[in-house]
């Protein structure tokens, strides 16, 4: 399992990530994909510790840490299908929350 380090202070939140995974995927992909992360998360995550992850410019997925996050005053609470969209190239990352 390969280890890499964010400083998520020099990430800015945007809100367009998601409509570019769509762009990129088609919808009915990228909703899988969203979903898939959330499935990471309830097989090897651990909620109250890590936090599912998509690479928009990849769609691959990941689990980080939660003090990740905490650590760079993120205060947001990831319950119930919640996902971080990250893009590494663009230096931004999006929240997402799938709807049941």
């Amino acid at each position: 399992m390969k280890t890499v380090q964010f400083e998520f202070s020099k990430y800015k939140s945007v809100n367009f990530l998601w409509s570019e995974l769509i762009e990129d995927y088609g919808f009915d992909k990228a909703k899988k994909i969203v979903s898939q992360a959330n499935d990471l998360q309830k097989m090897h995550g651990s909620k109250n510790s890590t936090v599912p992850i998509i690479f928009s410019g990849t769609g691959g997925l990941a689990l980080i840490p939660i003090q990740m996050l905490e650590n760079e005053d993120f205060k947001i609470s990831f319950k119930d299908n919640r996902v971080l969209l990250f893009n590494l190239k663009k230096k931004s990352f999006q929240i997402l929350k799938e709807a049941n």
